[in-house]
């Protein structure tokens, strides 16, 4: 019998399903994409086979619906003369000089302030006024840890990516896609354009995280961070910290950070007494245990516990956050984030 827990902690701390013996890591076929991992052989995502379904969407009424409902959110809509533009006097992208910083690693060569890296003896990049409409970057999480009990984080966290993506685009933004494991798996770089969603769409109709071998590693996508961005993870943060590290070092490499955790209440509960061995569906380890009501209790306890450690963490370092149970609907989830994050970030 097979249920969910980590093996190197107590049954209350949980990280996915156990995975059969013969479950594979493997993706059912390669999406190539411009990521290079450290051996410099490209990155491989799943192209889902028989998977590969446009019902894995919201409907095209649901999307434009959300994105009515989203639009005072994702625009400002401050008084302007007529044929003038809405500028918000914040860093970020656009044309109007604001002021200068150091440069650091990922900052586009074009805003080197080369008088300034002159006359400081190193190197100095222009900061520029932000705009109604930016750039974001959607991260979504695709491990194994998404996949257990029938993919029901995936399903909705998929759900989550083409909403905002849709909602983004359709106000003007630019939005990209990465989907991440132990690397970043599969990306679609930031366009602009009702187009461009439909790239967006294709990549997640497509992708399946792997069943069992691929760990959660947040932090890998930080080098692909270039410019001035928004950042809206989606993940379940199974991982010792939370990804509270690799939060941190992404808060550092954009202009604002969401965090939104999906869970799912099914994945702390066994139906059955008795014991179990559990399998870590990320690292392959297992562990004995007995289950019964009280080891329910227990899982379900130190999930809630991991959730207000990573809530205490966003909130001390100005990231929105949101914890969402996939039983309820995500459009009212997704909406109250955006009004939440509007005095966070």
């Amino acid at each position: 019998m097979s249920a969910a827990g980590p093996p190197s902690r107590p049954p209350g701390r949980p990280k996915g399903a156990a995975a059969p013996e013969n479950s594979s890591g493997e993706f059912s076929g390669p999406y190539h994409t411009g990521a290079e991992p450290p051996g410099g052989k490209r990155s491989e995502a799943t192209l889902g086979g028989k998977h590969t379904s446009r019902g894995a969407l919201p409907s095209e009424s649901e999307l434009r619906s959300f994105a009515r409902a989203a639009a005072h959110l994702l625009t400002e809509r401050l008084p302007r003369a007529l044929g003038s533009r809405t500028v918000r006097r914040r860093a970020g992208v656009g044309i109007q000089h604001l002021d200068h910083r150091d440069y650091a690693a990922g900052d586009e060569v074009r805003h080197i302030d080369w008088r300034q890296t002159a006359r400081r003896r190193r190197p100095i990049v222009r900061r520029f006024e932000s705009e109604s409409v930016s750039d974001w970057i959607i991260l979504l999480d695709a491990s194994s840890s998404m996949s257990v009990h029938g993919a029901a984080k995936w399903r909705s966290a998929v759900h989550i990516a083409a909403a905002m993506s849709y909602a983004l685009l359709d106000h003007g933004h630019r939005a990209g896609l990465l989907a991440f494991g132990a690397r970043v798996l599969a990306e679609c770089p930031r366009g602009r354009g009702r187009h461009h969603y439909a790239a967006i769409a294709g990549l997640l109709a497509a992708l399946q995280p792997a069943r069992a071998g691929e760990r959660s590693e947040l932090g890998v996508c930080a080098r692909h961070l270039h410019g001035a961005a928004s950042v809206f993870t989606i993940s379940d943060f199974l991982a010792d910290d939370e990804m509270c590290s690799d939060l941190a070092a992404l808060l550092q490499r954009c202009t604002a950070l969401h965090a939104l955790q999906v869970t799912d209440s099914a994945e702390t509960e066994l139906r059955e007494a008795g014991d179990f061995d559990l399998v870590d569906v990320e690292t392959g380890v297992r562990m004995q245990t007995r289950a019964g009501e009280y080891a329910n209790v227990l899982a379900a306890t130190e999930r809630a516990a991991m959730t207000d450690r990573l809530r205490g963490f966003c909130a001390r370092s100005g990231i929105a956050f949101t914890d969402w149970d996939v039983a309820n609907p995500w459009q009212h989830t997704l909406l109250r984030h955006l009004v939440r994050a509007q005095s966070i970030c």
